[in-house]
């Protein structure tokens, strides 16, 4: 009997007050490398992502992509 796998599920992206606030902080302090494109380069959202991780609590580890989006959707 075979059995299929089912495709996994992302687990659901957790922001508490903690990592947001180190987020739009460390965005901030590097608001210098914003490109002509008025967005910052994926190195940046990566290294946002380590630099917030001391303060997760629940949910999966922040990434590049994560960070990005979190960062539009605080801004805009």
């Amino acid at each position: 009997m075979s059995q299929e796998s089912k495709p996994k599920k992302a687990l659901k992206v957790i922001w508490n007050d903690a990592e947001t606030d180190a987020l739009i902080t460390y965005l901030h302090t590097e608001r210098s490398k914003i490109g002509d494109s008025r967005n910052f380069k994926p190195q940046v959202y990566n290294d946002t992502a380590t630099a917030i991780a001391v303060h997760l609590t629940l949910g999966p580890i922040k990434t590049g992509g994560h960070c990005k989006t979190k960062w539009q959707s605080v801004c805009y």
